[in-house]
């Protein structure tokens, strides 16, 4: 084979590699095309839907508009079996009635998954809108942890004090004010939310101190039966951040057996609280303290 023979093959065979080359730049060029076009597209078809199912929320109002927010509370519980939970979206255990941005009077109804878990309550009947609304349902009677369930509930304006107690397994605390509170919706909610504002209910443990103080303003309180001995400061005079129900057994108002309603007056702090013992209840003796409650 001659030198110039092997030259043109070698050139030959150059272009042929160029060409083919070319060619398959061309088609990885062209695939990049249509994989940007769908990107674009896809995007577009997806911002499309979500502008749809916005406008759909909010000309719907009630549940479409409110319960896509749910998701931001915390793991999401899977869907449950109507048998165990009734009609209504599926939420978890930690959701609570501020992440659904509702309005005051919405009402919606939730399902709350079957083996619950406790979380955080603030309220007896009334309840902080940061509460936990499945766990509320069950210290309100209507769901369980096993079995969990259905529940309705009323977004309502805030109040300037929340109550506490004990019911079905679930301890809930006191609040002072907060901006929205929740109901649930059942044939007796009014008759048990005029009675949960005529007379807050608290434990034997809950001090006056979370209400908003007001020298000359008077707040209604229940102790439920069974009480237990909790700190007192004072005797007929008692510091704010007494125990109220204790401090009402020792003023003769009620019993540990009994329990009951009470009424108290704030009034402001004194030089110095003294101790005594009256009714099976011991005091303590206290200096100076600024606010104050009496037994009206």
């Amino acid at each position: 084979m001659t030198p110039s023979y092997r030259s043109s093959q070698a050139t030959r065979e150059s272009r042929r590699h160029e060409s083919l080359f070319r060619l398959v730049r061309r088609r990885i060029r062209g695939c990049v095309v249509l994989m940007l076009a769908a990107i674009v597209f896809g995007s577009a078809g997806c911002s499309r839907m979500k502008n749809e199912n916005s406008t759909a929320g909010s000309s719907g109002g009630g549940h479409t508009t409110t319960s896509a927010d749910n998701s931001n509370t915390g793991p999401s519980s899977p869907p449950v079996a109507p048998s165990s939970a009734g009609n209504g979206k599926p939420t978890s255990w930690e959701a609570n009635a501020t992440s659904l941005n509702g309005k005051d009077g919405e009402t919606l109804t939730l399902a709350c998954s079957p083996g619950g878990t406790a979380h955080s309550v603030w309220g007896s009947d009334i309840y902080t809108a940061d509460s936990s609304i499945c766990t509320a349902g069950v210290h309100s009677g209507l769901i369980t942890y096993q079995q969990g369930g259905a529940v309705t509930i009323e977004l309502r304006r805030g109040r300037t004090i929340y109550g506490c107690s004990e019911r079905n397994g679930v301890t809930t605390s006191s609040y002072g004010s907060y901006g929205q509170s929740f109901v649930f919706k059942t044939p007796n909610t009014e008759e048990v939310v005029r009675a949960a504002e005529d007379q807050t209910p608290v434990l034997w443990n809950t001090s006056a101190g979370m209400v908003r103080f007001e020298p000359g303003k008077t707040y209604k309180f229940k102790c439920p039966p069974g009480g237990k001995e909790s700190a007192v400061w004072g005797t007929d005079i008692y510091t704010l951040d007494s125990s109220i129900c204790n401090a009402a057994v020792h003023a003769g108002k009620l019993t540990l057996a009994s329990g009951g309603p009470v009424t108290i007056e704030l009034r402001p702090g004194e030089s110095s609280y003294k101790g005594t013992t009256r009714n099976g209840i011991k005091t303590n003796d206290y200096g100076k303290y600024g606010q104050s409650f009496v037994f009206k």
